[in-house]
């Protein structure tokens, strides 16, 4: 379950442009489709800003680093909150995960290759019109079937609520998703680390 959290941008829409008439010739320019043999659209830029979102976020150090539920507490909170006045996209908030330390270094790197590639959506444009920022309520959603706990791996998952609020009073509907984190460590006694989160 190593895949890459990158659904904090799902459901702010594609940015994508309506398909052209099939009728008129494909130019590489205007509303028209690029030619297949055109490069692929650049990744969207990503801030280097160091700021800390709206409420902030725990950090590392914060947390008891050797208990996996605390840590994938804390380090999806971290993915999850977003503040417009200082990212870009919402995939900012992840690459503050990484530079936090919450991740493996290879989900770490699977974020920073993995960049958006479209515009974050109407969503995000709303919340940026409200400079807004999210706060994230998680609760624990433990499924029985989940495999225990050894000494180098760990699951969690969690009910997550996620709610942007905007400096001027407004406030958008709550998005609910079911989040599940993988944990790992190189040994027993050493400190959990998110191998990759997956929500649905």
């Amino acid at each position: 379950m190593a895949a890459v959290l990158l659904a904090a941008g799902c459901g702010f829409g594609s940015g994508s442009d309506p398909k052209p008439p099939a009728s008129r010739p494909a130019t590489g320019t205007g509303p028209y489709p690029t030619p297949p043999h055109a490069s692929p659209a650049a990744p969207l830029p990503s801030t280097t800003n160091t700021a800390t979102p709206k409420g902030g976020v725990p950090t590392p150090g914060s947390v008891d680093q050797r208990d996996a539920t605390a840590v994938s507490r804390a380090a999806l909170t971290v993915m999850l909150t977003s503040d417009t006045t200082t990212d870009i996209t919402p995939h900012d908030a992840n690459l503050r995960a990484v530079r936090a330390g919450w991740c493996t270094e290879d989900f770490a790197r699977q974020i920073r290759d993995t960049p958006p590639r479209s515009a974050p959506g109407a969503t995000w444009t709303t919340w940026t019109r409200h400079r807004a920022y999210t706060t994230v309520n998680l609760r624990p959603a433990q499924d029985a079937g989940r495999p225990g706990d050894d000494a180098t791996h760990a699951l969690r998952q969690w009910s997550v609520t996620t709610t942007a609020r905007g400096r001027d009073g407004w406030n958008g509907p709550p998005d609910i998703v079911a989040a599940f984190v993988e944990l790992s460590r190189p040994a027993d006694g050493d400190p959990w680390r998110v191998a990759g989160v997956s929500l649905q």
